[in-house]
């Protein structure tokens, strides 16, 4: 069997960098909105940025995906991509929950009250943040952890249905995003709250699911050394995103009809743009228009997102007061403002934290855990 294509995806780095760059801002909306005027889109947009944690999920769906499925016939499958898993994602969540307790403890003996949580609810929210907050049982200062629990709980089941149904897993993943509308649309009916549908996995394993499928078709790419022209993949990915819009009142947060069919042609349309950007990869001659998406300030925003994302919601909880004075100074543009010091102050913290500390474990990660074929019999 051959495999032909590129093993790294450049264009994958600067989705995930247009991914934190829509997240950030939406969850760091601590500025009063505004209503009128020129600037009143930038509400609805960063009001919209939630669509950025649903590139976030197609994203890993895909890379998890082909990473299991390529190396399904290793001696280490289970072992080596656990260890590479924690490798990566718990170094720096502990390092989160301990800045947190640290600068917890500080203003507070300055007498500025602020949210306590058990350490051990911080070490074990990791794996069910999601589907504690929903019901009250969240965890002050780390919200954004929801879509990392969700994330981890994908990888504890995944490796086990690629190897056991590797021969049927284009239908499972099918299946999969199927259910999941389904899941969604019996929730609403049964009055499950909107947070619920938000964050529960068994209501958002759609988006993962079509990552996968996306992962299949890339593979058979490879096999068969065909592939189509980006555009036809982009064009398609965009149409799908316009219908779920005309549908779903632009995506509007937290009504029925997104976070039913929106949610699906949200999916699918991420899908789709991402076989677009991995397609522009496997051509020796990228396209110009798509070359942004391998622009080095955008992949370098992709490759340091994790710490943006796992930070910036310190900054919108400790310096918020601080933030907000800067940005009021810009009237109508404080929305703007406060964004971009948003970015800028995330980016500073993610550019740190992975080269002073990630890439460390990410390298042991490829050192000692990298998959291993068994020798030929």
């Amino acid at each position: 069997m051959l495999d032909r294509g590129p093993r790294h995806y450049p264009s994958l780095d600067g989705l995930r960098g247009l991914a934190i760059l829509l997240v950030i801002p939406h969850n760091a909306d601590i500025t009063v909105p505004v209503l009128h005027g020129p600037f009143a889109f930038i509400t609805v947009l960063i009001d919209r940025g939630w669509v950025g944690v649903e590139l976030f999920f197609v994203l890993s769906g895909f890379l998890i995906t082909e990473q299991l499925y390529r190396s399904r016939r290793a001696v280490n499958y289970f072992g080596g991509f656990y260890a590479r898993r924690v490798l990566r994602i718990v170094p720096l969540f502990i390092a989160a929950v301990v800045l947190a307790l640290l600068l917890t403890r500080v203003l507070a003996s300055r007498g500025q009250a602020q949210p306590h949580t058990p350490a051990w609810v911080l070490w074990l929210g990791i794996l069910m943040i999601n589907w504690t907050e929903p019901l009250g049982m969240g965890i002050p200062g780390f919200p954004q952890f929801w879509s990392l629990a969700l994330e981890e709980q994908f990888y504890l089941i995944w490796p086990v249905a690629v190897r056991v149904f590797a021969s049927r897993l284009l239908a499972l993943s099918v299946g999969i995003a199927a259910a999941a509308l389904a899941v969604r649309t019996l929730m609403l009916l049964f009055g499950a709250s909107t947070s619920m549908v938000y964050m529960w996995t068994i209501s958002r394993m759609d988006a993962l699911a079509f990552g996968a499928v996306a992962a299949l078709i890339v593979q058979r790419w490879r096999v068969r050394g065909g592939v189509p022209a980006p555009w036809r993949w982009i064009a398609g990915g965009f149409g799908v995103a316009l219908l779920g819009a005309l549908l779903s009142q632009l995506y509007a947060t937290g009504t029925w009809p997104t976070q039913t069919v929106g949610f699906t042609c949200l999916g699918l349309a991420c899908m789709l743009i991402l076989l677009g950007a991995v397609a522009n990869d496997f051509s020796p001659r990228p396209h110009p228009v798509l070359a942004v998406l391998r622009s080095r300030p955008l992949v370098a925003v992709g490759r340091y997102s994790y710490g943006m994302y796992v930070f910036h919601i310190f900054f919108a909880i400790f310096a918020a007061a601080w933030i907000k004075r800067i940005a009021a100074s810009f009237g109508d543009a404080r929305m703007i403002a406060c964004a971009l010091l948003m970015l800028a102050l995330s980016y500073g913290a993610g550019f740190l934290s992975y080269h002073l500390y990630e890439k460390h474990f990410l390298r042991l990660g490829r050192r000692y855990f990298a998959p291993r074929e068994s020798a030929p019999a």
